[in-house]
This record gives structure tokens, C-alpha cells and sequence, in this order.
């Protein structure tokens, strides 16, 4: 059984940051509402598994090889976090990615989330060990991501419109970047912690 559920704080953290894939749903509400976009929540679930299945598969398969693999990807995962948290607190780029994206389709939207980096994080350094070891667990995990993935994905396509549209006062796309990155630093302390 899984040792620690200190990993459903990092996953929340790393699903809540503002990424390419969480950009698109928000441009999409933005540009087609609600009940159209409600439909790009399940491609985005086949991205993320399609993408944390195969970087999972390149750690199974070259470990034996490389046995450091995993202990790399799982350091190099946690620089880039360290990078972005940081990287957040420059700007905001929301308004630009709505102007530059303006016909999205599931597709992109899969093809986004495949190559999002967040997969390789989730798969090296977030999700348990113990999660490959089986069948159970593995479905256990995907299960408590799926429950988490859901109302993040709600959540950016609700609050990503309000804010592309203007329509929160006082909240700008720069708050909501801080705000991600601090959240991301507190969430990934358990990871650092069981690195070392």
C-alpha cells in the first residue's frame, strides 16, 4: 500500500500552476463557454495518463541500465518546479497565449498536455514508487488524480475566463501567478523531503 498521501499535495500543486495545457482550457471557455469546453476535460485526462504511462515506462526500462535514472529525473523534475515557481513571479502571459490560440481544438489540447512537462514531474518525482509495483495501486493513484485533475480543470476554465475577460476586480493574472508559485514551493517540500 502506498506509504505516504503527502504526494496529493505536490499533484494538487503541480495541476494548479498555470501551464500551457491549463491556458488552453481557459482561451477555450474564453472563446466557446462552458458547455463546449466541458468536453476537453476528458482529453486532457488521456494526455496526462498517455504521457506519466510512457515516462513511467522510460524509468522502468532504463533503470536497470541506469540505476541513477530515477534519482536524476526525480532531481532534475524538482529544479524545473524550483524554475517555474520562480519563473511565475516575472509575469503574466495568459492574455497573450488567449490572442495567439484562437481555435482550439482537442486535439492541440491533447497533443499540449502529452508534451507538458508536469507529466514528467508527476511520473518521476510525485506519484509513489509503489504505484508501478501494481495493477491496485496503480489505479488507485490514477484514481486520486482523476478526483483532483476534474476540479482543477473546472477551475481554470471558470476562473481562467472570468479572468481573460475582465470581469474579476482586483485580481489580476500576476496575483494569480504569485499565488501559484507559493502554493507549488509549500506543496513540493514533502518531495524534496523524501529525496533526501
Amino acid at each position: 500500500m502506498i506509504e505516504s498521501w503527502f504526494f496529493v499535495l505536490a499533484m494538487l500543486a503541480v495541476l494548479l500552476i498555470p501551464g500551457p495545457t491549463n491556458a488552453l482550457l481557459a482561451s477555450a471557455t474564453h472563446q466557446h463557454g462552458v458547455p463546449k469546453t466541458i468536453t476537453f476535460i476528458p482529453i486532457e485526462w488521456l494526455g496526462y495518463l498517455y504521457g506519466i504511462s510512457l515516462w513511467a515506462l522510460f524509468i522502468h526500462l532504463f533503470d536497470p541500465i541506469w540505476p541513477a535514472i530515477g534519482a536524476i529525473l526525480h532531481t532534475a523534475s524538482l529544479l524545473y518546479v524550483l524554475w517555474m515557481a520562480f519563473h511565475l513571479w516575472k509575469g503574466s502571459h495568459l492574455q497573450k497565449h488567449d490572442q495567439h490560440h484562437q481555435h482550439i481544438r482537442k486535439r492541440q489540447l491533447f497533443i499540449s498536455t502529452l508534451k507538458n512537462p508536469k507529466t514528467v514531474l508527476l511520473a518521476s518525482g510525485i506519484f509513489p514508487s509503489e504505484t508501478w509495483n501494481s495493477i491496485e495501486q496503480a489505479a488507485l493513484v490514477f484514481a486520486v488524480f482523476s478526483l483532483i485533475l476534474i476540479p482543477v480543470s473546472i477551475f481554470w476554465m471558470l476562473f481562467g475566463r472570468a479572468l481573460l475577460a475582465g470581469s474579476l476586480v482586483g485580481i489580476k493574472a500576476d496575483h494569480l501567478y504569485k499565488g501559484s508559485a507559493m502554493l507549488l514551493l509549500i506543496c513540493m517540500l514533502p518531495m524534496i523531503f523524501r529525496l533526501f
